[in-house]
């Protein structure tokens, strides 16, 4: 009876870490988010998972890179007003990480109305979901994912790349 109890307690605290785990990443995005609409890019690369972020030469060339995509943007009229989230998928964990992936939904401002694309960021977290980086999946196939991330679970799955759905002002 006593261990059916402590197994119950563990089985309990294990959900609510989970929940409190999902609650900070699902945040921790939606900041990610704000700072890239405010401009704080610096901010948003923080957000970044750091491997990649070390890959396309460290934060200050990621944010350079950033800003030359802004630049042609506002150069075609266009601008990004909107970033939403779904809720993260089921948290695995996978060695020393929590891993989910979460849909952002980007809605960019055009001359003729607006696009809103949806696209899939894997979350990670190697303090219990204390804190997360982010991985966008967009145009990378689950083997260069892997290769990204050696330990990502195969429990993550990445949904198809959506195409952009398109309104008119």
């Amino acid at each position: 009876m006593i261990s059916l109890f402590f197994c119950a307690l563990l089985f309990t605290i294990s959900n609510a870490q989970v929940k409190e785990a999902s609650q900070n990443l699902k945040q921790q995005a939606n900041k990610m988010a704000q700072a890239f609409i405010s401009g704080d890019y610096m901010t948003f690369v923080s957000y970044n998972y750091k491997p990649m972020v070390q890959g396309t030469g460290g934060t200050v060339k990621m944010e350079q890179s950033l800003l030359k995509v802004l630049a042609n943007m506002k150069a075609k009229r266009m601008s990004v007003s909107a970033i939403t989230f779904d809720e993260p998928s089921t948290i695995v964990k996978s060695g020393k990480e929590l891993q989910a992936t979460i849909a952002q939904h980007t809605d960019i401002k055009m001359t003729y109305g607006r696009s809103v694309s949806t696209s899939t960021l894997i979350a990670l977290s190697t303090d219990n979901g204390v804190n997360g980086t982010f991985l966008d999946t967009s145009n990378k196939d689950i083997s260069a994912l892997r290769k990204a991330i050696p330990n990502l679970s195969t429990a993550i799955t990445i949904p198809p790349q959506q195409l952009p759905v398109h309104y008119n002002l």
